[in-house]
């Protein structure tokens, strides 16, 4: 809420005015409690530890080092951020016992990080899905070992009235190149197209590409990146981060896609 020049940002104005003006408290904790659950340490636990009977202080810390937020963590510092989220209605937080209060799940949409794990294996499938739905215009995927396993998440997520065209963009490998591989590729292909959607696969050599390493979800207004489809399938600790550059990210794509071939010449 506070920038770094010293100045409250707009979410602080609101907060201030809505708290110490207005008098309206309810409104000024929902402000206070959106710009919380968007902090990387608060998304992870209030993400990972949603709905799990049971879950407490050691299980808040656990996570936090699994997704590399262990350094400087002391005891205190812990008991402080889980005081916050408690005192903030984020969590409810008893005798080293926490209930998450605000379900990460029904957010109107994905959080700016989204955390990928073993333990929400189903969820990390549901959340790709999420974060495929928020694109709007097009879906551009560049994932250098894309699999054929992530295309039913496209099959849930693409829909005519938001996004018109999909581009897959990849390596040829052994495992995304095979008969029954293209074949499922055809059959969403065809089926998208009843939609109004246009889907092409497209890959790319190994040389063109050596000097790009992450892999993105683009949209119009939005992009991700995301961890390749084998680790958020696998749940192998990683995150979904939103990124600000989009139109960066277009260009980018655009020179790969304009270099490759179809992976089905047919």
């Amino acid at each position: 809420m506070i920038q770094e020049d010293g100045r409250l940002s707009a979410a602080g104005r609101q907060y201030f005015n809505l708290k110490f003006i207005r008098q309206d408290k309810g409104a000024a904790l929902e402000i206070l409690q959106t710009c919380l659950i968007n902090y990387r340490p608060i998304e992870a636990i209030c993400q990972l530890l949603s709905g799990v009977v049971g879950a407490d202080r050691g299980s808040a810390e656990s996570i936090l080092r699994s997704q590399g937020m262990g350094d400087g963590l002391t005891d205190r510092a812990l008991g402080s951020l889980l005081s916050l989220m408690s005192s903030t209605e984020v969590i409810r937080y008893h005798r080293g016992r926490i209930e998450v209060l605000i379900q990460p799940s029904q957010l109107d949409s994905p959080p700016s990080s989204v955390f990928v794990s073993r333990a929400t294996s189903y969820g990390n499938k549901v959340w790709l899905r999420r974060i495929l739905e928020e694109c709007e215009g097009f879906i551009y995927w560049l994932d250098k070992h894309f699999l054929p396993i992530a295309l039913e998440s496209l099959w849930e997520a693409a829909d005519g009235n938001r996004v018109s065209e999909v581009r897959i963009l990849s390596l040829r490998l052994e495992q995304n190149s095979g008969r029954k591989a293209l074949r499922d590729y055809r059959d969403l292909r065809g089926e998208l197209g009843h939609r109004g959607i246009s889907l092409e696969w497209r890959v790319v050599d190994s040389s063109q590409i050596k000097d790009t390493h992450d892999r993105w979800i683009i949209g119009v207004s939005s992009a991700r990146n995301v961890p390749d489809v084998g680790t958020i399938y696998s749940g192998n600790h990683s995150e979904l981060n939103r990124s600000e550059q989009s139109k960066a990210l277009q260009k980018l794509f655009d020179g790969y896609w304009h270099v490759a071939q179809p992976i089905d010449p047919q």
